[in-house]
């Protein structure tokens, strides 16, 4: 193929994904680490909240049968790193609720579908997804699930854009849940880039996933001024009154 031009990237001669973690000092992973645990906790809980005070999925119904995926099947089947097990076991206890409150509530966002067809499609799409982040996992020998988790995050939060203009409401969101998310999916961005900085594809996953946080965090806040609603309240989500 010499009339071919010649490339202008050449491939790396060991593979990204084979390189092991750097070894950095304890106290700089848990400054990074930590506020992540914190973060998504954050989010869980306050999203556990708001959906039961507004009676709506606070987490896009299909995206929290994927990421309850990610954390059962990475904490209670295939093989992780041992702090990395115990990180997504705690999280998977508390997506219990969520993944009950999305087969409770999660219709009401996909009126076209029956409930027992919904229910259907969800715990399909959660055995489903299990599956792929197993398979996943090992291909890639992710044994803390960051690759997986990373792709995953890109699709959550572009899911919280959709469903604000699929809503075209603030209602079963707050900007306490955006902003503790945001922290979240940054701090796992820079445990990635710490721990791993020569995986390439984060460079393009995390500051996707993170850009897709800040942009929800402003569109989120500017419905919520348009519909006369106090961006910081804790109070559910009151239908705005007419002009």
């Amino acid at each position: 193929m010499s009339w071919l031009p010649p490339f202008l990237v050449p491939m790396s001669d060991v593979a990204p994904v084979t390189v092991e973690a750097v070894d950095i000092p304890r106290w700089l992973f848990w400054s990074v680490a930590g506020p992540t645990v914190v973060g998504w906790l954050l989010t869980y809980l306050l999203s556990i909240r708001q959906t039961i005070l507004d009676g709506r999925i606070a987490v896009p119904a299909y995206m929290v049968a994927v990421n309850f995926s990610w954390e059962f099947s990475l904490g209670f089947i295939l093989e992780q790193t041992p702090s990395q097990r115990q990180i997504n076991t705690v999280w998977a206890v508390i997506n219990v609720f969520l993944f009950y409150q999305a087969f409770r509530y999660g219709p009401r966002d996909y009126p076209h579908l029956s409930r027992f067809t919904f229910r259907v499609l969800l715990g399909g799409l959660a055995v489903w997804s299990s599956l792929v982040v197993m398979a996943g996992a090992n291909e890639f020998h992710d044994r803390d699930g960051m690759y997986i988790g990373m792709i995953i995050n890109v699709f959550l939060s572009a899911a919280f854009i959709l469903m604000l203009r699929r809503r075209d409401s603030s209602v079963g969101q707050s900007l306490h849940i955006a902003v503790a998310k945001f922290l979240g999916t940054f701090s796992a961005g820079l445990t990635g880039f710490l721990l791993y900085p020569s995986r390439t594809l984060f460079l393009g996953l995390i500051p996707t996933m993170v850009v897709l946080d800040v942009v929800y965090i402003v569109l989120l806040y500017r419905r919520m001024r348009l519909e006369g609603r106090n961006p910081w309240s804790l109070r559910g989500y009151r239908s705005p009154v007419p002009a």
